[in-house]
């Protein structure tokens, strides 16, 4: 089942902004209506020191009396991932067969975040500790939900003890991510508990990968992953399109 996030603050600028750049359909449906139609991000605008984005009506919507212009309308759309989003906005004016809509306070977007994973950047790293031997993980990719990394100078013993944990749940690990500046410390993510779900031998590479669920992880820490996580999707996605040109 998908997972529920509310996306609020300086993020909603940024996903307008790459909704206008992409020129991703909107699906817009008026309040109680049954027939939804489709528009596209126009401009986005200050109106009464407020951010607004502009849609062309549909025209249908430009025949709307004043009376009507504070029903609410829907927005739905679904980004290059396959990814939905919706959200409810009361605030909106018709003016010269164009929509301005107030930036909502959130928007919600549905993904399964648990299974939807990226390669990490090179160099980031995950650090447990166990019976005071601290080891060392070069992570191959990352989720909301979990990650998946390889152990560094794993010795036969560190193997054989680390076989022990099956199941095993780790405490205050940290997910370590590095800075574009080099001359910049790197941003660290303190998970409170993970539990070890998979380890093993990759037969094609003979390396010992570890596969690990975030189990507790504090408001303050997720909203910090979260904005990590999505920055490295956008900047994927815009690698992939000017691949694909």
């Amino acid at each position: 089942m998908a997972e529920i996030e509310k996306i609020q603050g300086a993020a909603i600028l940024r996903l307008i902004k790459e909704l206008q750049l992409d020129n991703i359909p909107l699906k817009i449906q008026l309040k109680n209506s049954d027939d939804p139609r489709m528009t596209y991000i126009a401009d986005i605008r200050k109106r009464k020191r407020t951010d607004h984005f502009l849609v062309p009506a549909p025209e249908e919507y430009q025949q709307l009396s004043e009376n009507s212009e504070q029903a609410r309308l829907r927005f739905e759309f679904i980004d290059q991932e396959n990814i939905k989003y919706v959200f409810d906005s009361h605030a909106w004016k018709l003016s010269r067969n164009m929509i301005w809509v107030r930036f909502p306070k959130f928007i919600h977007r549905f993904q399964r975040r648990k299974h939807f994973r990226l390669e990490t950047p090179h160099g980031t790293r995950l650090y447990f500790t166990e019976k005071n031997i601290r080891y060392k993980l070069l992570t191959i990719n990352v989720s909301l939900g979990g990650t998946l990394g390889v152990l560094v100078s794993l010795t036969k013993q560190l193997e054989q003890e680390l076989k022990l944990y099956e199941s095993k749940i780790l405490e205050n690990v940290e997910l370590v991510f590095p800075s574009k500046d080099r001359e910049k410390a790197g941003s660290i993510v303190t998970i409170k508990r993970c539990q070890i779900k998979r380890k093993e031998k990759n037969s094609l590479t003979n390396r010992f990968e570890c596969a690990l669920e975030f189990k507790e992880i504090s408001e303050e820490e997720q909203k910090k992953l979260t904005e990590i996580f999505y920055k490295w999707q956008r900047d994927y996605l815009r690698k992939r399109k000017i691949l694909s040109v």
